[in-house]
């Protein structure tokens, strides 16, 4: 059997996913072995972290291997299993599940510890895809989609927003973007981006006034004390001078910033970063500071071009399809990983501090595996729509 027949039978689906995917994971196992310097220390074992995010290397790419194989209908009737395990999760981890800096975001399931947001960012994603599928007509999408995709949205939406504010604001994005796609009336759109100015106005202005001894009245109150900080931090920072400046003020923000800024066109090279052994989880909410700092400007650019390009992709994919649902679930996949991709790298470089892993590059077992699905998910659909559309030119030019 030749190389390329084999290449087809294994690797199905749109080539350039595939090439991203790995290339990801390639640049993903070289940095997060760099970046984790500091979980060595503490484990006391060399190994120890780049073994297991090998395991979850190789891990999705089965994951991703597998679903790529699976009918596309099959996602569809998914949809709603996946949808109300997430949430069902979320409310485990609120009333039963294991904390991690003042957030219930964790849950165990026979020693298996993992995050529900995960997942229930895909249900509610895959959810919304499949109502606007189910109400399309000739004129676009029928009004009644919008309140059935607001039911499903507020209840997942409201619990991450309590543990996760960027989160929850990227799949708010994501939901939006993708009933703007699905053609759900302007009016209703236009309303809805009204309302959500004015309600987020309006949580400005009252995490902002809040006064600081609500830190006292629990794990709440000291979470709202931590976004007011951040906000004065992102809008109303001032210069200081050098003597002025304290390392320890905010340590992420400050040695991903030396980091960013002792870098070039081209890095130090991979393996040769200073910064990582200063940087709080440099493996996975500040990664992109490191690649920076190891692959200078140009290997910054190549990763930003990785995601753009899986974006266009999906597009391209969604195009293909001759159903509704896949086409908006290629896109709604393509939206959610490029926005938390670009909320990492401006958080890598910026003033804004909050905790958002790089898709399919940062370390962590959910978050990765949960993001190979993603694009087992759009290989599967891209094999599809390429089938469909060869089937459907075969029988054109046999009439």
């Amino acid at each position: 059997m030749g190389g390329d027949k084999l290449k087809r039978i294994l690797f199905k689906g749109d080539k350039v996913i595939w090439i991203v995917f790995f290339t990801l994971c390639a640049i993903s196992w070289v940095e997060v072995f760099s970046a984790t310097s500091r979980q060595t220390y503490d484990s006391g074992s060399y190994w120890s972290p780049i073994i297991k995010h090998t395991g979850f290397l190789i891990g999705g790419i089965l994951v991703a291997w597998f679903i790529h194989n699976l009918k596309a209908q099959w996602i569809d009737k998914f949809s709603k299993a996946i949808y109300w395990a997430g949430l069902i999760g979320l409310i485990w981890a609120q009333v039963g599940g294991a904390k991690l800096n003042d957030s219930a975001r964790w849950i165990s399931i026979m020693g298996i510890t993992f995050q529900p947001m995960e997942l229930a960012k895909m249900g509610l994603i895959m959810m919304t895809a499949r109502i606007l599928a189910k109400h399309q007509n000739e004129e676009g999408t029928s009004p009644l989609a919008f309140g059935e995709i607001l039911k499903y949205s507020i209840p997942p939406i409201l619990i991450i927003l309590k543990e996760n504010f960027s989160s929850a604001f990227i799949l708010s994005v994501t939901i939006y973007l993708l009933m703007f796609v699905g053609r759900i009336p302007k009016m209703q759109l236009l309303k809805t981006l009204g309302a959500g100015v004015a309600v987020g106005a309006l949580g400005l202005a009252i995490i902002m006034w809040i006064p600081e001894d609500v830190k006292n009245w629990g794990s709440m109150g000291s979470k709202v004390i931590t976004w007011q900080h951040r906000i004065k931090d992102a809008l109303i920072s001032k210069p200081i001078t050098a003597e002025e400046y304290d390392e320890n003020d905010n340590e992420q923000r400050t040695y991903s910033h030396i980091a960013v800024a002792s870098s070039h066109l081209i890095g130090c090279g991979p393996g040769n970063s200073i910064q990582r052994d200063f940087i709080p989880h440099a493996y996975s909410d500040y990664i992109f500071a490191v690649i920076i700092e190891e692959l200078g400007l140009l290997g910054a650019i190549l990763v930003m071009l990785l995601y753009l390009t899986l974006l266009y992709t999906c597009g391209k994919i969604a195009k293909k399809c001759e159903e509704p649902y896949t086409a908006f679930l290629s896109m709604g996949i393509g939206m959610v990983i490029v926005m938390q991709a670009l909320l990492h790298m401006y958080i890598s470089v910026g003033n804004f501090v909050t905790g958002q892993p790089l898709p399919l590059m940062s370390q962590g077992g959910t978050s990765f595996l949960i993001n190979s699905v993603y694009i087992g998910f759009l290989l599967c659909i891209s094999r599809y729509a390429n089938a469909t559309n060869e089937n459907t030119a075969i029988q054109e030019n046999i009439v």
